[in-house]
């Protein structure tokens, strides 16, 4: 079965019996095997890697433009500034911070060179790269675990909650309808969480007249946060991937060295 490539980039080796006229094509065979062979040179010197850290970094914004409340619902000469929250304290996040940058200290003249999305790193150092992001990985997990264990990661997920429901709070005129809870516990947001899930709520449909107003608003802005510490942990990704690259940027050139594989990257 054939299938036709939807990527503009994407090379046929038979463009006459694609259904789009115009693809890009190698269009002889000479010009296909001085590609693969440049292909070959290059993978026989390294990669192109692109690495990705995700999960560390929680945060949230309160904008009340987006929130299409009232203005006599809001103490005169409230600004519509907007309002960020970090889930953990500075310098927890410097810490984190730290990990981050240890990794990309891999990369050194000696092992790879920079390209504008990512590295190129040398075949020689596969195994030790492989083998430091492992390390890293566990670094990291160790670290997170050690600091947020025993409950420390729900104080700080509440803190980060009651910021902005007390900075709501603080810009609520005495004409609101609202009503500001006391004291809120984990389970009563987990408790709201799973009713506005349920109703498929989101910013745009939930009233502000509502008395419960402010507490669905910040269920909503924290949902993408895990509650506990085990969820978080398991959104910490770092993955380093290899970037294949398109035969059709390797037919006119000629891969013989490190610098045409700048050269090449640079033209990207």
């Amino acid at each position: 079965m054939m299938y036709d490539q939807e990527n503009p980039r994407q090379l046929a080796l038979f463009p006459e019996l694609a259904e789009h006229s115009g693809i890009p094509s190698i269009a002889t065979l000479p010009e296909f095997d001085r590609a693969l062979g440049n292909l070959i040179k290059m993978s026989d010197m390294g990669a192109f890697i692109q690495l990705k850290i995700q999960g560390l970094e929680k945060v949230y914004s309160l904008n009340l433009g987006e929130l299409n409340i009232p203005e006599d619902f809001l103490i005169p000469a409230t600004s519509p500034t907007t309002f960020v929250v970090h889930l953990f304290p500075l310098e927890l996040r410097n810490q984190i911070k730290k990990f981050t940058y240890e990794i990309k200290a891999f990369f050194n003249v000696h092992n790879s060179f920079r390209t504008p999305f990512g590295y190129f790193l040398f075949r020689s150092h596969f195994i030790a790269w492989k083998e430091f992001l492992d390390e890293r990985r566990n670094t990291i997990h160790q670290f997170l675990t050690t600091q947020l264990g025993k409950g420390a990661y729900g104080r700080h997920f509440l803190e980060h909650f009651l910021q902005g429901y007390h900075y709501l709070q603080g810009l609520a005129d005495y004409t609101a309808p609202w009503e500001f809870r006391n004291r809120v516990l984990l389970k009563d947001i987990q408790e709201c969480r799973k009713e506005l899930q349920e109703t498929r709520q989101s910013l745009h449909t939930l009233k502000p007249t509502e008395i419960d107003f402010p507490f669905q608003v910040m269920v909503l802005k924290t949902a993408h946060v895990p509650m506990v510490l085990h969820q978080f942990l398991s959104q910490i990704q770092i993955h380093s991937f290899f970037k294949t690259i398109h035969l059709e940027y390797l037919a006119q050139v000629e891969i013989n060295s490190l610098d045409d594989i700048r050269n090449l990257a640079e033209q990207l």
